[in-house]
């Protein structure tokens, strides 16, 4: 197993701030990670309180257990917070210590530490590693397996819808060229793909701007692991759980995922993003927006912790 890699929990001052806890709390943690959040929440909860924490990577789940595994409040599920719902261990935890809801709910998003800094689990390209990018490594297509699946079109359709990327098709082309090559099967090999295409220059260096290859590897890492499939659901699903007052918050790190996160807690909140002025019919309103436009990383925060500089922090209290 990795050695666990120094880990600082983005937005803690925040989410601590924000998620009220009351005696005998009960939280779901549907991104568990390395448990950096979850040690400072069950800080502050007392002997009653019992925390459940979700996390489909098993190296995650065996580096929190390690971390917080003699904490009897603590218990951790091997699930996707999309599917975890369904899950009759969860559905078995909620029914005994949890029968009238979740006083709070947290979900970080996107790739952890661990992830970014095992060269071997293939997420980042500053260490050559083999081109898998799963959060689950037990389960489904690796991605090179994943991209092996593609055409140009779809490939370049999903790098441009996870990764915004304008260069979307000549990219998608040169990945392909250099897998029927058999030249694509690590980190480096992916991102000398798409540097043929977007050169990083020395004056881009210079200028310390983000890696070209940068948002190929994000898109195929969420198309990989299915990232933003079921985000909308699945807050819809966290806020039923929600006790009256409980609260929910969500911590996205890209565009993609805090537009999710906005618009489904803004509708929740009975607020119309659509076309005109008012929406066609009342919307229900079953939470309010605790923070409006979200919450951002304070400037100490994001010397201190470079990667906190994209993250954004939603909450809402269920009415």
């Amino acid at each position: 197993m990795t050695a666990t890699p120094a880990h600082t929990p983005v937005l803690l001052f925040e989410v601590l701030e924000n998620l009220v806890l009351p005696p005998a709390a009960r939280i779901l943690d549907l991104t568990l990670g390395l448990g950096g959040h979850a040690e400072a929440l069950l800080a502050r909860c007392d002997a009653d309180s019992r925390y459940l924490g979700v996390d489909r990577d098993p190296e995650a789940r065996a580096l929190a257990q390690a971390r917080l595994g003699s904490d009897a409040r603590l218990t951790i599920l091997a699930s996707t917070y999309e599917e975890v719902w369904q899950d009759p261990a969860f559905e078995s935890w909620h029914a005994l210590q949890a029968p009238g809801g979740f006083d709070a709910i947290l979900m970080d998003l996107g790739v952890s530490t661990l992830q970014l800094k095992s060269p071997e689990r293939g997420f980042s390209f500053r260490d050559d590693g083999p081109l898998d990018m799963r959060m689950d490594t037990e389960a489904g297509p690796t991605a090179r397996e994943w991209i092996a699946e593609q055409t140009d079109a779809t490939l370049a359709d999903a790098i441009y819808q996870f990764g915004e990327e304008r260069a979307s098709r000549p990219i998608a082309r040169a990945i392909l060229r250099a897998l029927e090559q058999g030249v694509l099967n690590t980190t480096a090999d992916l991102a000398d793909a798409v540097h043929s295409v977007l050169p990083m220059t020395a004056a881009l260096r210079r200028q310390h701007r983000a890696d070209t290859a940068t948002r190929t590897f994000q898109a195929i890492r969420i198309a990989v692991n299915g990232e933003l499939v079921g985000l909308a659901s699945t807050i819809e699903q966290a806020i039923q759980h929600l006790r009256r007052e409980g609260r929910m918050a969500v911590i996205s790190f890209h565009s993609l995922e805090d537009r999710i996160a906005k618009q489904t807690l803004r509708r929740l909140a009975g607020i119309y993003d659509g076309p005109g002025r008012e929406a066609p019919a009342p919307l229900p309103k079953v939470v309010r927006l605790v923070h409006a436009g979200g919450i951002a990383p304070s400037d100490a925060e994001c010397q201190s912790n470079p990667p906190s500089r994209s993250a954004r922090l939603r909450v809402a209290e269920r009415l």
